[in-house]
């Protein structure tokens, strides 16, 4: 930057500023570079970035020029994935609280989890023996319907086809419940070794305070 400045511009900028304790004065630049200063900006650099200047010369408000497409998009872009991490934050601490609340030691997690599998494995062992059952229904409904005609022949079919139903039912349950171990499965041993690991720090927390 010149220290030296044109005597003419200070003497337009210090008319400038005469005019500025009556209203605002702005100072911009347009572009080639060159500073201006007026009583309003012109709509031409409105979006390029502008200051309001105060009676005497100095700064009060700076005004940013217009982000471009990719800058706004770019900025949405980190305000999006920042809003996700603080959530992702905020729900991995409410887990760990409830992780702390609930089970006292790593043993009663363990056994949660136990209990927890033991019901998938109860409710499926029930739907494999209804499912079963249903075969075997079938396979009688289906040496009926050889010997049927008619009336009769159609009302078979009708048991036939409200049972397949049902098997079919019971087989996509059955898979559901196979899939909803693996998950437990998974989930479990995600949250075990995060639950030690927060027993731990409580631990040398605890540990520390004491020292």
């Amino acid at each position: 930057m010149n220290s030296f400045i044109p005597l003419s511009l200070v003497l337009s900028l210090g008319c400038l500023i005469g005019q500025a304790q009556a209203g605002s004065l702005f100072r911009w630049v347009d572009n080639s570079g060159t500073v201006h200063y007026g009583d309003s900006v012109p709509p031409s650099y409105s979006q390029t970035g502008h200051a309001e200047l105060n009676a005497l010369g100095m700064t009060v408000k700076s005004v940013p020029a217009a982000k471009t497409t990719e800058q706004a998009a770019e900025d949405d872009w980190i305000k999006d994935l920042e809003e996700k991490r603080q959530k992702f934050k905020d729900r991995q601490q409410q887990e760990d609280r409830e992780l702390l609340t609930t089970f006292a030691d790593v043993k009663q997690l363990d056994e949660s989890h136990q209990n927890r599998l033991k019901m998938l494995q109860d409710s499926r062992k029930q739907m494999e023996v209804l499912r079963d059952k249903l075969k075997l229904e079938l396979a009688d409904l289906q040496a009926a319907l050889a010997k049927s005609k008619g009336v009769e022949q159609k009302r078979v079919q009708g048991f036939i086809d409200t049972k397949q139903k049902s098997m079919s039912d019971y087989e996509m349950a059955i898979q559901q419940s196979l899939a909803e171990e693996k998950l437990a499965v998974l989930a479990f041993q995600k949250q075990r070794s995060r639950f030690i690991e927060l027993l731990d720090k409580q631990k040398a927390r605890e540990s520390g305070e004491a020292s």
